[in-house]
């Protein structure tokens, strides 16, 4: 049985790249207007998390500016001058 079974799976095995090439994404992968589309898929789906994080830190930091800013005008006090220390 181990031989048989050995048999087998080597047939398979040479068989494997006939069977990759009918592979459902392979072989349309080779028309350029699908080449195209999985490049922009591939782009898109680059810097979307890129954009995402970009915006959290721009968020962020005009965040802790309006909070430092409001901690400012909080300790000039109600009688000085705005703009000044």
């Amino acid at each position: 049985w181990r031989a048989a079974f050995a048999w087998v799976a080597s047939a398979l095995l040479a068989g494997a790249p006939r069977m990759a090439s009918a592979c459902s994404v392979c072989t349309p992968g080779r028309d350029d207007e699908t080449r195209v589309a999985f490049q922009v898929t591939t782009l898109f789906l680059t810097v979307l998390p890129l954009g995402l994080i970009g915006g959290v830190v721009w968020w962020l930091v005009r965040r802790a500016r309006s909070i430092e800013q409001a901690r400012a005008e909080a300790s000039a006090g109600p009688g000085s001058l705005p703009g000044r220390p």
